[in-house]
């Protein structure tokens, strides 16, 4: 969504009205640059607000709703499919995170869109308090979504270095146990940043600390998972490259003896899990790309690329609503690698499909 320098300055964050304060609460808005400004920033107001209507209200939106159907028939799917097995669980963690983003990210688009300004909660707060305090779910999870990820490439990459030892390396146990660590990591940071630094949607003097606390609890952790699976992603291609030259090479010889078709068989298997591992990777790494990009450039290359820059302010929003965008994308997009790659969630999708369809009968 936004980088470190944004969301440790929630209280600029806008909608498209041009007020400067919201009738239900303190924060403020950006408005638009007036002429006597010495400097006129890189992106207009009026171009930032068609941006606003065109990605957020209406890409984003609309795919974090397809998110959030798609990842529960995703999460009923896996249920059905039974937990004994590493991956499924794997995949059940990461369809539950994508929901949880996919949820956060609606909240938000609705509590800044314009056609909800100055909404109140029953409870008398700002509709946009809600969406801010999105913003503290919406990070953990997509973090903790980048090291399931993770972990499961380094799975697939420990099967094919240890095959012998994986089933001891690699348990249903422990990757529970390594997942849970990873929500209560987050968990902590988040308790830690409202105890310390207030609610988001509060101003705060301690902007600093915000910044430090979403700096470890979700740009470098997630940016070192985007590596992980890049690196882990490269070794299954060329694995998998190599495992069917051996395997064209064993059918060019015409060996047909029992332990070859046993090896054929246990070698096809093997591709099978490993292309299903690589799509789901490669589709995390092309949507995750532009943020670990934005977090690279606004801390080692250009740190003047941040939300509060009155001449690079709002082009560095615009690049943020793109990066949602995809990341929206990845969190909402998995149902179609889990349908078309795994034959056994495409058995119970069906079932289910037909037993819905018997029950409207």
């Amino acid at each position: 969504m936004l980088g470190n320098e944004t969301i440790a300055s929630l209280p600029i964050l806008n909608n498209l009205n041009d007020d400067n304060n919201t009738k239900n609460g303190s924060v403020p808005f950006l408005v638009p640059p007036s002429q006597e400004d010495a400097m006129s920033p890189l992106v207009s107001f009026y171009v930032y607000k068609l941006f606003r209507i065109v990605i957020d209200l209406a890409l984003t939106f609309s795919l974090a709703l397809f998110g959030c159907f798609s990842n529960v028939i995703n999460i009923i799917v896996y249920l059905k499919m039974g937990l004994a097995d590493t991956t499924t669980i794997n995949i059940l963690a990461l369809s539950t995170l994508d929901f949880l983003a996919c949820a956060t990210t609606l909240i938000t688009m609705l509590s800044f869109s314009p056609f909800t300004a100055g909404w109140a909660l029953p409870s008398g707060a700002g509709l946009l308090e809600l969406g801010f305090g999105a913003f503290i779910v919406y990070y953990p999870a997509v973090t903790c979504g980048a090291w399931v990820t993770a972990l499961l490439s380094v799975e697939r990459c420990l099967c094919i270095v240890f095959p012998l030892k994986i089933k001891t390396l690699v348990t249903a146990r422990r990757t529970t146990l390594l997942i849970a660590s990873m929500v209560l990591y987050q968990f902590v940071f988040i308790c830690l940043m409202y105890v310390d630094t207030g609610p988001p949607y509060t101003p705060s003097p301690t902007t600093k600390d915000r910044k430090v606390y979403l700096l470890y609890s979700y740009s470098f952790p997630s940016t070192l998972c985007f590596f992980i699976v890049l690196i882990s992603t490269i070794f299954l291609v060329f694995k998998l490259n190599s495992t069917q030259k051996q395997a064209w090479r064993r059918d060019a010889i015409g060996a047909n003896s029992n332990n070859t078709a046993a090896a054929n068989k246990k070698a096809k298997k093997e591709q099978k899990a490993a292309r299903f591992v690589i799509v789901i990777c490669s589709l995390f790494l092309i949507c995750f790309a532009p943020n670990a990009m934005m977090f690279l450039v606004t801390t080692l290359i250009f740190p003047d690329l941040q939300a509060y820059n009155p001449y690079l302010g709002l082009f560095a929003y615009v690049i943020f609503m793109f990066c949602t965008l995809f990341q929206t994308v990845s969190s909402s997009a998995n149902i179609f690698v889990y349908y078309l790659s795994s034959s056994k969630f495409r058995e119970v999708f069906k079932r289910l499909c037909s037993c819905a369809g018997n029950s409207e009968n």
